[in-house]
């Protein structure tokens, strides 16, 4: 063999939610890998930029904001990753439920700087949709909780955390928080309490449920 696989620290889940962080781009990245392990072993020798290399970095990415969002988990948060989303292979990087909130969480492993200014982001100054996409993410989540729990009204706060380089916002997006991960759990605790235990346990049960996420 010219490389190992990552070892698995537990077993992935096949449904929408109970998943592992990055679970789905770690697939792709092992299935591109094992299709072409001698390929695979030289541009990453090389440091080639493939598309292994990208969904590999992606899925790095994802589980180091997913352990540090686990730690929330103590404090009474619920935490789902990778849920998958409908019937068209859509997937929520990490979604985090707690007392303040429910928070939509994209992680982005790109390297170069990360400008923003509202709606627009740019990296190594080329423009992205990173905002848009962002807004659009945090109200399908907002549907299916909505429609699972019969609420008539729910907040769901989008973010966009980068795990590299420290974004900076010159000014920002109304919707949506752009930070880095150094800054996401002082964030998340700093956040005042909007919801009661009533309003958590619900939105915690409508969570964890396949149902939720099927539409």
């Amino acid at each position: 063999m010219f490389f190992k696989k990552r070892e698995e620290q537990a077993a992935a889940s096949a449904g929408r939610t109970g998943r592992r962080a990055g679970q789905s781009a770690r697939e792709k990245q092992q299935e591109l890998a094992n299709a072409a392990p001698i390929k695979t072993f030289f541009t990453r020798l090389l440091n080639i930029h493939t598309d292994e290399r990208a969904w590999r970095l992606g899925a790095d990415g994802e589980e180091r904001v997913g352990d540090s969002l686990d730690q929330l988990r103590s404090a009474g948060w619920h935490v789902e990753h990778d849920v998958k989303v409908g019937a068209r292979g859509a997937n929520v990087d990490h979604l985090v439920i707690g007392p303040p909130g429910v928070f939509v969480i994209n992680t982005k492993a790109v390297r170069g700087k990360v400008w923003v200014a509202g709606p627009n982001l740019h990296v190594n100054r080329r423009p992205t949709n990173f905002v848009e996409k962002q807004e659009d993410e945090a109200q399908r989540v907002r549907q299916c909780l909505v429609e699972a729990t019969r609420r008539r009204s729910l907040w769901v706060q989008g973010l966009i955390v980068f795990v590299n380089q420290s974004p900076v916002v010159k000014e920002a997006p109304r919707h949506v928080a752009v930070l880095h991960i150094s800054d996401l759990l002082p964030g998340l605790l700093s956040q005042p309490m909007k919801l009661g235990a009533d309003d958590l346990e619900d939105l915690m049960r409508a969570a964890r449920s396949d149902a939720t996420w099927a539409k």
